[in-house]
């Protein structure tokens, strides 16, 4: 009773149409992780769905479902492993079967089993009739088979094959999603212009991951303009040794990263931190923080005391020059980097301290999921080539021609109608004109 319900189970896994439905299911879950923002923190869910979408999406559904790491949850990668039994299952029980009686050869030699083929027909013969239907055969790329009077014919065999290097490169895909899972990070990191950093802000780490010692500086930080807006902006990083020299160096920015140990650093964001003065009479240097303003994350608002004076200072989206307001709040005159504050003050501009933002991203499987996809779409291509058989068996002065396909019968119908017309015309023109008898 137990192998029975074994193998019962077995044929519903390889069925084709249960693999399709758990793949047309994967599709289905996998949108939620476009829908919904993935990997952020429990309070982002909670303000963000207080109010439920489609009357029941909330942070608790999202919560249990775990539809805040959707391509790691438990679920999803059960539905992974299920679809990789199905393409298993259904490869042994299904398609290796196919390619090797594909590789087969048999003959045909009754009237019965030429009448149940898609094109069949009979015909005259004559001498040296089937040294003709050979070569005819031999032209079409045929691999022929002979036995006495009876021929078997096929070409094409890659499209046997080909759904089964299809089903071997879905399983590369779900080995490489299922490996990215358990062992790849995603790290944020913000670091001042000038400064040191290590990896320690993981966003996301899978279950069996750990997070590399990397030493890493950032040189530089600079925004590019073009017609008074944002065009680019970038990071010259270094990455270092326990004894500080520099290993190697790059200048990144977005969609430009610099990749080290198998981890890519992207440039992902910045920001304005403070301003440094110099005080002329003591050479005193003084940092100042930057506030951001409501309607702007990326301009920043600061203010100093000199002189009983209150002097407030503004700087727009990482530029040049800073514009300077009075304690009134009335603008006084835009000033550059190296400049004095006002004539008569004793402060002089010296730089814009800013911040730089990276995502460190670090994913084994990437490699392995773009040879799956690659296998997959030549494979997928060459599935579409027809497999093609024919079938010979002349007896005393007639000969039974047959054959078939499993696509592409359009064309197999042509070559079959060019195939029968060549022979009837050399008849016609009597070089088969002794009949065998």
């Amino acid at each position: 009773m137990k192998l029975f319900y074994i193998k019962k189970a077995f044929q519903i896994v390889s069925n084709l149409s249960f693999g399709i439905f758990i793949l047309g299911f994967i599709a289905l879950t996998s949108s939620f992780g476009s829908l919904i923002e993935q990997d952020e923190s429990k309070n982002f869910y909670e303000i963000n769905y207080s109010k439920p979408i489609y009357g029941f999406i909330n942070s608790s559904f999202i919560f249990f479902f775990g539809l805040d790491h959707v391509y790691t949850s438990w679920w999803f990668l059960a539905l992974l492993l299920l679809f990789g039994i199905s393409l298993i299952s259904c490869t042994i029980r299904r398609q290796f079967p196919l390619f090797l009686t594909s590789k087969e050869f048999f003959f045909k030699k009754k009237k019965n089993s030429f009448l149940i083929l898609p094109f069949s027909i009979k015909i005259k013969t004559g001498y040296y009739f089937k040294e003709f239907l050979l070569g005819k055969l031999n032209n079409l790329q045929f691999y022929l088979y002979q036995k006495k009077n009876a021929i078997y014919g096929y070409k094409g065999l890659i499209g046997r094959i080909s759904p089964i290097l299809v089903h071997f490169s879905l399983i590369i895909i779900l080995l490489g999603a299922s490996l990215g899972a358990f062992f790849n990070f995603n790290v944020q990191e913000v670091v001042p212009k000038g400064e040191l950093f290590h990896i320690q802000n993981p966003i996301r780490i899978g279950w069996f991951s750990t997070i590399p010692q990397i030493n890493g500086r950032i040189n530089d930080f600079w925004v590019e303009y073009e017609k008074n807006r944002i065009h680019q902006f970038y990071t010259n990083l270094s990455i270092l040794n326990n004894f500080g020299e520099e290993i190697t160096n790059k200048t990144i920015s977005i969609n430009n990263p610099l990749r080290y140990n198998k981890i890519d650093f992207y440039q992902s964001d910045w920001n304005l931190l403070g301003i440094r003065l110099k005080k002329q009479k003591t050479n005193q240097i003084y940092e100042f923080p930057l506030f951001p303003l409501k309607n702007d994350t990326k301009s920043g608002i600061t203010w100093i005391k000199e002189k009983n004076q209150i002097k407030i200072l503004i700087i727009d989206k990482f530029k040049n020059n800073i514009l300077i307001y009075n304690q009134n709040g009335k603008f006084v005159e835009e000033k550059n980097i190296g400049e004095k504050l006002e004539i008569n003050s004793d402060f002089s501009i010296m730089e814009i301290l800013s911040s730089t933002g990276m995502l460190l991203k670090y994913d084994p499987s990437i490699q392995i999921i773009y040879t799956g996809f690659g296998i997959l779409m030549i494979t997928a291509c060459l599935s579409y080539l027809p497999y093609k058989q024919i079938w010979v068996f002349t007896k005393k002065n007639s000969c039974w021609i047959g054959s078939s396909t499993n696509r592409g019968k359009i064309n197999l119908e042509i070559d079959f109608e060019n195939l029968i017309r060549s022979l009837e015309y050399e008849l016609v023109k009597g070089n088969f004109s002794k009949i065998k008898k």
